[in-house]
């Protein structure tokens, strides 16, 4: 598999957000969802978050949520939620399936975007 899923958030250093099995797996397990709840799920910012600390996490595995929190606190908020956005989306993606799986309702545009604004 290539670099194409790999979304780059610049925190406290450019950190890498790649949305893997492993990562969904841990995910679906600490919240309890399905596969059939992610795409209605990740409208919740609690559950975006929990993502995101997990993308995080792969990356860094002594991240705490605690400190999880304090990087993502050196963004703006916009940009994490874009960024973690974009490596759902771009995972979703190199599985052959265009969808948004944020926002179902807007098309994505080619690329690595996930159709929200910045």
């Amino acid at each position: 598999m290539d670099n194409n899923d790999v979304v780059v958030i610049n925190l406290d250093k450019p950190r890498e957000l790649k949305l893997r099995h492993r990562t969904l797996k841990r995910f679906l397990a600490r919240t309890g969802k399905s596969m059939e709840d992610l795409e209605s799920s990740l409208q919740d910012y609690d559950t975006l978050i929990s993502l995101t600390y997990e993308m995080l996490h792969a990356e860094d595995p002594d991240l705490t949520p605690e400190q999880c929190d304090e990087l993502l606190d050196l963004a703006p908020l916009g940009d994490v939620i874009k960024k973690t956005s974009e490596a759902v989306f771009a995972a979703f993606q190199a599985l052959g399936n265009p969808a948004n799986p944020i926002n179902p309702g807007i098309p994505a545009p080619e690329g690595n975007s996930t159709g929200l604004n910045s």
